[in-house]
């Protein structure tokens, strides 16, 4: 029996096969009884022919009624289930929609060839069993970061696209080094399966996953229940009778071992050029095995490190470390290299680490003098500028200027990390706003106080609020000067875990600090969201060191001179020297950067200078022009425009060139979960939803024998052809009795 309808509100047309009756009822005349002589003779041959022509003309409307039926029924497509009875008159047309895993997990070795190999040979033998010129269709999902929908509607273009993915110079592999979004796929289908069903609510579609079971494609990270969005996805289909039927390939192997490269880093983020470091190279384990004396290489910029051997325990992780020294600042390529395994993807990794230049240091000297001992500034630019004690370059590029200088607008503050004002007294309204808008940016301002900042009350209106909107970070109140000669004030304690002061924190150092004199500084009242990071020995126990953040940026207050006026700090090498570097360190604080993003993705990329003629070169050799325009950057760069995820779906090392920047190197990297290749079997992805089953065509054999089975056969074509043949034969029948009865007549 006819099940349905795939356009039910068409079928109401058949009710137009009355029009027919009504036309005849309509044309019937009526006959007023005239009696004359001859009349007896009509009435007996219509006796004798009555009969016959009612039979005639009945045939004829019933011929006329049932061709615009049979047309109604026809344009609304009526279907049927299964291949009895009325199914096997069906047109038996499919409608598939082939999903394909191109992960990067599909390019594991099995045998002689990849996971993905055998995926593609079982959406290839799908693709066979259809006929685009019986009517069937193949839309093809290729399930990345993001769906694709590589071929569409025909089965033979399928045919032909399905043998060019996934090849590599190695002769297998996958489509992309992306995860999966099967998500993405499965909404992907949905919208197809929708098109298809029209009006009608059902539609015929038939949804086929090839992938390799890889647990994360159906379950959420570290849960054992489906994916929401999936599961709502699966149930819409469900609604619409569309079955997703799951093409199992693991053979029965639910854990592949492998070891992975999992990152490249530097041991200190905040690693500097001529400084020593580490260079971290992460290995995981997803194996129940360990693996010893692996052997990982590390290139750094082109150059091949001498290699490690590390033991790798079973389901752990170990960091090869790799001693060095930078000699220049700016971008730095990375290639680790592990012994091989099945998976060989996650066996290489590329990183670039952008190392920042030296820490920029403005000083601004409010007593400047010729006398070293008399310049506030003098002993600050001296322990800046020192080089290290193992004969290594200092961090920071120390800049000097005059109060005069910086208060006439001669600097640009954009160009420095740290500005440091020591003894600066009156400060105008527009260096205050410079200040405000450099420090909004980033920056640090440190603020030493002494013999020029008298003005307290011009200093409370310009650079401190009580709302916390002022670069002060305390509130001035007055100078504290201790009795000469018979006392002083001392550091009683410390924040021992601030970076600025964690040197002093050991008994061998700690007196370093404690032990010095100081005989004046300023008293001050902090805001409440000030961090005291020093505080003396008086009775108020008043603040030496302040911190406080100020947008995007840090104010700090140190609350006597940094120069020998108020104190013989900056004489004492021992102490001067490591509170300097440690605090300007930290003030002009700015991490390695890495320059790196997943497959189908990419960083951000700024210039200096506007880029012209941005070109992508790609790690295969090819290369690509930018589409799009650049963005300006609140500090006066520009932003590149991004790579199309295309362009970036295999891992390896890119640069971008333009025609007035240097080269920008950066790195797309394997999302390290894909290595995981823990997979789910059959019997657990048919627990996941009522909407999922699972066919193994290594069993099985053929890939859609299941939806063979159920898929629905319409009976529009056949319904067509009888619609014709009454149509062919009312014209007859209609002619013949024209003519036989205007012969009689």
């Amino acid at each position: 029996m006819i099940e349905g309808f795939l356009n039910p509100a068409l079928a109401l047309g058949a009710a137009l096969a009355a029009v027919p009756l009504i036309i005849h009822l309509l044309n019937r005349q009526r006959f007023k009884p005239a009696p004359w002589a001859a009349m007896r003779f009509v009435l007996a041959a219509h006796r004798r022919t009555r009969r016959r022509v009612q039979l005639e003309n009945l045939l004829l409307l019933l011929l006329r009624m049932g061709a615009v039926a049979l047309l109604a029924f026809a344009v609304a497509r009526p279907f049927v289930r299964g291949a009895s009875g009325l199914g096997k008159l069906t047109e038996r047309a499919r409608d598939v929609v082939l999903i394909l895993d191109g992960s990067a997990s599909t390019g594991l070795r099995m045998g002689a060839g990849t996971t993905f190999d055998a995926l593609r040979a079982g959406a290839l033998g799908l693709a066979s069993e259809l006929d685009g010129t019986n009517g069937d269709r193949l839309h093809v999902i290729l399930a990345g970061s993001e769906p694709r929908l590589v071929s569409w509607p025909s089965p033979e273009k399928a045919l032909l696209v399905l043998p060019t993915l996934g090849h590599t110079e190695e002769g297998g592999g996958s489509p992309t080094d992306e995860r999966a979004n099967l998500t993405g796929a499965m909404n992907e289908a949905l919208r197809l399966a929708r098109e298809n069903a029209g009006e009608s609510g059902t539609s015929t579609m038939e949804v086929h996953v090839f992938c390799d079971s890889q647990r994360d494609l159906f379950l959420k990270a570290d849960s054992d229940s489906l994916r929401p969005a999936l599961a709502e996805s699966l149930s819409a289909l469900e609604k619409l009778g569309v079955t997703v039927l799951v093409q199992d390939l693991t053979g029965g192997e639910l854990l592949a071992n492998n070891s992975a490269l999992e990152s490249i880093s530097l041991l200190d983020a905040q690693a500097q050029t001529g400084s020593p470091t580490e260079i971290l190279v992460r290995l995981k384990s997803h194996s129940t095995e360990p693996r010893a004396q692996l052997r990982v290489a590390l290139t750094v910029d082109g150059n091949r490190l001498p290699s490690q051997r590390v033991n790798l325990p079973a389901g752990g992780h170990v960091d090869a470390r790799f001693p060095f020294t930078f000699n220049e600042p700016g971008a730095h390529t990375f290639l680790a290299e592990v012994d091989g395994d099945a998976f060989s993807l996650d066996d290489r990794r590329h990183g670039v680490i952008v190392l920042p230049p030296p820490t920029r240091v403005l000083v601004v000297n409010g007593s400047q003098s010729d006398d070293l001992i008399e310049d506030e500034a003098g002993f600050l630019i001296l322990a800046l500028e020192a080089p290290r004690g193992d004969g290594r370059p200092s961090p920071f590029e120390v800049e000097e200027v005059s109060t005069n200088a910086f208060a006439g607008g001669e600097i640009n503050l954009a160009d420095f990390h740290v500005i440091w004002l020591a003894d600066v007294g009156t400060i105008s309204v527009t260096a205050v706003s410079a200040l405000e808008k450099r420090v909004g940016e980033g920056a640090s301002l440190i603020i030493s106080c002494g013999e020029q900042m008298a003005d307290l009350e011009s200093l409370r209106e310009r650079m401190f609020r009580m709302d916390g909107s002022g670069l002060l970070p305390a509130e001035p109140i007055r100078r504290v000067s201790s009795p000469r000669r018979e006392s002083y004030y001392r550091v009683k304690e410390f924040d021992t875990t601030s970076p600025i002061l964690e040197f002093f924190a050991s008994e061998r150092h700690r007196r370093l600090l404690t032990e010095v004199p100081i005989d004046d500084f300023l008293g001050v009242r902090p805001l409440g969201d000030a961090r005291v990071l020093a505080s003396l020995d008086d009775d108020a126990a008043s603040p030496l060191l302040i911190e406080r953040p100020w947008s995007a940026g840090r104010t700090f207050l140190w609350t006597t001179t940094i120069g020998r006026s108020w104190t013989p700090l900056p004489q004492l090498a021992p102490a001067m020297v490591p509170l300097v570097v440690e605090w300007v360190r930290y003030a002009g604080r700015r991490d390695a950067a890495e320059l790196s993003a997943l497959p189908g993705d990419s960083p951000t990329l700024e210039t200096k200078l506007f880029p012209r003629q941005p070109m992508l070169l790609r790690p295969d050799g090819s290369s690509r022009t930018l589409s799009g325009e650049p963005t300006p950057t609140a500090d006066g760069r520009f932003a590149l425009p991004r790579p199309a995820s295309n362009d970036t779906r295999r891992v390896g090392l890119y640069t971008l060139r333009t025609e007035d920047s240097p080269p920008i190197p950066f790195a797309i990297a394997m999302d390290p979960a894909e290595s995981s290749l823990v997979r789910l079997g059959a019997e657990r992805i048919s627990t996941l939803h009522p909407n999922l089953t699972v066919s193994s065509p290594l069993v099985d054999g053929s890939a859609s024998t299941q939806a063979s089975d159920q898929r629905e056969g319409e009976l529009w074509r056949i319904i067509a052809w009888i619609c014709l043949v009454f149509l062919v034969c009312e014209s007859l029948w209609g002619a013949r009795l024209g003519r036989r009865r205007g012969r009689l007549a």
